[in-house]
Parts: structure tokens; C-alpha cells; sequence
């Protein structure tokens, strides 16, 4: 009898479509930034990009859970989620909402970054050919990028990383952290991919333009993220007995371009220009408390005891710190900086905004402690305070319970890293190993840094790939025997 032939179900086509719909979802990730971009420049409302995000987020999400052989993890998640909101909404409600829309998207985003990793995940798990669309999707979205770029200078339409000082270049994308994550995440991954294919024109042009985007983009981590790069891959290429010298003498000649102008590179000028500022600004506060010491004819700095130094330090305070101080009371805003005298401090605009974050918890009640604050709460006088760091961030809007399940969800993944690697290293760290371990490091270093990673639409999007990519290099993927293994 003839074999008979089943016609696949709509589920096995969904599958088979798979990597052509992740290929999708990341082309869609730079554009939507450059949307946003643009409709920002026009004075247009972001309701459109954010409806598109948030499209792109219940249906990748909804995907994912109807396709996937163990959807009890899914309804965990959500449960986990549903507890957090229910608790947050209490917190809020009891110190009093202001704007519960605004507050309840802020803590989706939170939630993103997970929900698309398990997303990824069931992808790898169905067809394993989504791991060669994740690879090439970071590929396509780096050269879309470099391509916007080039197409903003052309036009004399692009934006430059600093506003205030004009330094750097981030074309039409709006946020820097987040590009600056973006780009240092991609660039260890195209650049080792480059290098895994032995195209040499390729690989120079690839490194070239990677290493010139992160040198302009003028961004410390991102400078730093050229040398991960290097040295990075070169442990890589050494641990998989896979170097070829006159790439890395590509690489490292860059490299040494990189670091032997730095003097003159966009980060070291804004760098340079905000130390002599900083120093401008302590001459000044230095100026304000000796006068305040003559008007007092007190003792000399060093000799004052802390009730002593008060009434120097509260002018400094009131000056350089006057919405902290209108807000919170000078005396409670000296304290919480330990009562320094540094300016550089003092204005510190990332540990201002921490400051301002913790004075604020303290005025709510406990409940909030461990599910977090409202986000428009974090705004006095048009000056918003929301931290610019992600697990801070993470902490003030979703309290201990929030931070506690996002740090449990990462290191679930860095077990996974450190179990295969002691388990099975040689089979283990691969070329490709390499390229997303380096990415990894440098999403964490930038969550930890920054506000850039897991609380933002787009970078947290290239965070959750990779913690699939991790599952998969560690979990999923298939390691035929080494050539010394088959004698």
C-alpha cells in the first residue's frame, strides 16, 4: 500500500516559519527606534511606536505560549507577574496613584525582557534552524544601524551622543544608554561571526565599522566594549585552538588606533569637559564657604566638628543640590550625601537621582519596599528622577519581590553557563560560545551601569535573545565528538 501523507497542521507550519518570524521581529527592532526617533524630533506623540512595541510583545508572547510543550512555565510567569501587579497596585494605591496607566506600562516593561527569553527558548526548542535566524537577525539589525548612520551624516540629520556638548554620534536613535548597549552587544558577536566565516575583506570591514560606531558613539562602556572584543575573542580563538594571526593583527591594529587617539576621540573631549566643569563648580563652592568662614570668623575647614561645618555645607546645598534640598529639606539631603563637600558629587546625576529615589521610599509605607513606587512619583518641578541604573530602577519601581525574581531569572542562566562549562568545557565553549558570552557580560556590566537594558523596549529585546542563546549553547545545542575523541 502506498504511504500515506499527512498534511501538516497549522502549529507545524507556524513552526517551520519560525526562523523566517524571528528574522522579522529583529529587522522591526531598529526601525521602530528610528520611528520613535523621528516622531520625537516632530513633536509627535510616541502613542504609535508604544502601540507597536506593546503589539509586537503580546503577540511574540501569545506565540510563544501556544506553541510551546510546556506552557505550565508560562502560567508560572504570568502568576509570578499577576502577584507582582496586585502588590504594586496596593503599594500604590495606599500612598495614592497618580497616573496608574503610565505606572502599569513602566511595569511591563520590566516584564519583557523575560517573557521574550522564554519567547526565544520555545523557538530553539522547535526548530533548531532558529538559532541560525538569531545569528543572522543580529547581523542584518548591525548593518541596518551603520546603514541609518551613514544615511544620518549624509543628510546632516543626525544627533550627536551629548546634546549640551555636541560630542559622539548616535544618529536617529534617541537614547543612549540603550543604543550604546545595543551596539557594544552586537559587536562581539558580528565581529566573531566574521571571523568564524574566514572571509578576511569581510572580517576588516566588519570590525572596522563595528569598532568606528562604538569609537564615535562616545560612550565609556563603549570604548570599553572594543577591547572585550579583541581580547575576548582572542581567548576564544586560543581555548578553541582556532587562531588565525593575521586577523588578530587587524584587530589589534584597530585597537591601537582606538587607544593611541583617545585624546582626541568624542569621549575624552565630553569626558574632559565635564571634569573641568566639575572642578569650575568646586572653585565656586569653595569660594561660598570661605566667605560663609569669614562671616563667621570660625576655625579652619579640617578643625570645624560636623554641627560646625552645617552652615557651610547648607549653602553648597542649596545651590548645587536646590530641588533635592525644595523637596526633601536641606538637613535630610546633607545627610544622605554623608555630608560631603564634593561637588563633583553632589551633582552626580545618576546618584543625585538614587538619592532623591531612596528619600522618597522612605516617605512610603513599608508595603512599597517590596513592590516598589509609582513612576511619575520620581518627578519634582519637571525634573524627573528615575535612576539610571536597571537593577536600581528595578528595585525602586517593583520593590524587593521584583528585583528578587529579576536577578533569580539571570541567574538561572549564569548557573547554566558555569554547570556546562565545569561539566564539559571542551565540547561546551565553542567560537560561538564565545561571541554570546562576551555579549552577556557586556548586557550585564550595562544593566548594572546604566538604565539602558532592562527597562528599555529595544535593548532589553538583544538581553533576552541572548539569555535563549545561553539556554540553547548550554541545553539544546548538539556537540558532535572531537577529532581526538574518535581515534
Amino acid at each position: 500500500m502506498p504511504e500515506l501523507k499527512t498534511t501538516p497542521s497549522f502549529s507545524d507550519r507556524i513552526i517551520e516559519w519560525l526562523p523566517t518570524i524571528l528574522i522579522v521581529l529583529f529587522v522591526l527592532q531598529p526601525f521602530m527606534d528610528i520611528l520613535s526617533y523621528w516622531m520625537d524630533r516632530l513633536g509627535m506623540a510616541n502613542t504609535l511606536t508604544l502601540g507597536l512595541r506593546f503589539l509586537v510583545l503580546a503577540g511574540f508572547g501569545l506565540l510563544g505560549f501556544c506553541l510551546s510543550k510546556r506552557k505550565r512555565v508560562y502560567l508560572i510567569f504570568a502568576g509570578l507577574c499577576i502577584s507582582l501587579l496586585i502588590g504594586h497596585v496596593i503599594a500604590c494605591s495606599i500612598k495614592g496613584y497618580l497616573n496608574p496607566v503610565s505606572d502599569i506600562t513602566n511595569l511591563v516593561r520590566i516584564i519583557q525582557m523575560p517573557l521574550f527569553a522564554f519567547c526565544f527558548i520555545t523557538a530553539l526548542k522547535l526548530n533548531r534552524r532558529c538559532a541560525r535566524a538569531i545569528e543572522q537577525g543580529c547581523v542584518i539589525n548591525f548593518w541596518i544601524i551603520g546603514a541609518s548612520i551613514a544615511l544620518a551624516l549624509l543628510t546632516g540629520t543626525a544627533s550627536p551622543t551629548y546634546e549640551e556638548s555636541g560630542y559622539g554620534l548616535i544618529g536617529w536613535f534617541a537614547t543612549t544608554n540603550a543604543q550604546s548597549a545595543v551596539l557594544s552587544i552586537l559587536t562581539p558577536i558580528v565581529v566573531t561571526l566574521a571571523y568564524r566565516r574566514r572571509n578576511f575583506p569581510l572580517f576588516i570591514f566588519t570590525a572596522l565599522a563595528a569598532f568606528a560606531q562604538l569609537y564615535f558613539l562616545a560612550t565609556r562602556l563603549a570604548f570599553l566594549a572594543i577591547a572585550v572584543t579583541c581580547f575576548g575573542l582572542l581567548i576564544t580563538a586560543i581555548l578553541t585552538k582556532n587562531v588565525s594571526k593575521k586577523y588578530f593583527i587587524v584587530l589589534f591594529v584597530l585597537l591601537a588606533v582606538c587607544v593611541g587617539t583617545i585624546k582626541i576621540s568624542p569621549m575624552y573631549k565630553n569626558q574632559t569637559r565635564y571634569n573641568q566643569a566639575m572642578a569650575g563648580k568646586q572653585g565656586d563652592a569653595e569660594v561660598m564657604m570661605a566667605r560663609q568662614a569669614a562671616r563667621e570668623g570660625s576655625k579652619p575647614w579640617n578643625e570645624l566638628t560636623l554641627v560646625e561645618k552645617l552652615p557651610r555645607l547648607r549653602i553648597i546645598y542649596r545651590y548645587y543640590s536646590k530641588q533635592l534640598c525644595l523637596r526633601f529639606n536641606v538637613y535630610r539631603v546633607m545627610k544622605a550625601y554623608n555630608y560631603t563637600s564634593s561637588i563633583m558629587k553632589i551633582t552626580a546625576t545618576r546618584h543625585q537621582k538614587i538619592v532623591f529615589c531612596q528619600m522618597l521610599l522612605d516617605e512610603h509605607p513599608t508595603i512599597s519596599r517590596f513592590f516598589g513606587m509609582e513612576l511619575s512619583r520620581m518627578t519634582f518641578h519637571d525634573n524627573i528622577y528615575d535612576v539610571e541604573n536597571d537593577f536600581h530602577g528595578v528595585y525602586f519601581l517593583s520593590g524587593w519581590y521584583g528585583l528578587v525574581l529579576m536577578l533569580g531569572f539571570i541567574l538561572y542562566f549564569v548557573w547554566l553557563i558555569v554547570r556546562a562549562l565545569m561539566k564539559d568545557f571542551k565540547h561546551v565553549f565553542t567560537i560561538e560560545a564565545g561571541a554570546f558570552g562576551m555579549a552577556f557580560c557586556l548586557a550585564l556590566l550595562y544593566s548594572y551601569e546604566t538604565a539602558g537594558v532592562l527597562r528599555r523596549p529595544n535593548s532589553s529585546f538583544y538581553l533576552s535573545m541572548l539569555l535563549a542563546m545561553v539556554y540553547y549553547l548550554t541545553k539544546l545545542r548538539y556537540y558532535p565528538a572531537l577529532p581526538e575523541e574518535t581515534k
